[in-house]
């Protein structure tokens, strides 16, 4: 069995957060495997800035989400760590690997997104920023 580490971000703008279309054609937050020699944060931080062109800056860990899928036959055992992070710069432009990438209000994110680990993370970071003023967003 194959494991895979990867990193992501929920990059919230004011009351918007950026989603990508994955090449499956379903809304979900940018991630990427974790590189050698890469911190975690440092991955999501990449991925997000690889995926949609926008910059952000991680604010708090809101914790990881498992699952299985099949890659050529495979049997692939996933962990995604996903961030919090405070929009900085740049406007989204979907990258190759990527259908699309664009901000949402936040509401309206919680309708896209079709995936139960995706849902329990925007519930986590809407359930902080209720709680928190966000810098700069």
């Amino acid at each position: 069995m194959r494991r895979e580490f990867s990193a992501g971000g929920v990059l919230v703008k004011g009351d918007q957060v950026l989603l990508i279309k994955n090449p499956s054609g379903v809304w979900t937050f940018p991630k990427g495997l974790v590189e050698e020699g890469e911190t975690p944060e440092e991955a999501a931080v990449r991925e997000v800035l690889e995926e949609t062109g926008v910059e952000g800056e991680i604010l708090k860990p809101l914790g990881d989400i498992t699952y299985w899928y099949i890659l050529k036959g495979e049997r692939v055992f996933k962990r995604v760590r996903y961030y919090l992070m405070r929009y900085l710069r740049g406007e989204p432009r979907p990258s190759w690997e990527v259908k699309d990438a664009k901000f949402f209000h936040l509401q309206e994110a919680r309708k896209l997104l079709k995936y139960k680990g995706d849902k329990e993370i925007l519930s986590k970071a809407l359930s902080y920023i209720q709680d928190h003023t966000l810098p700069n967003s």
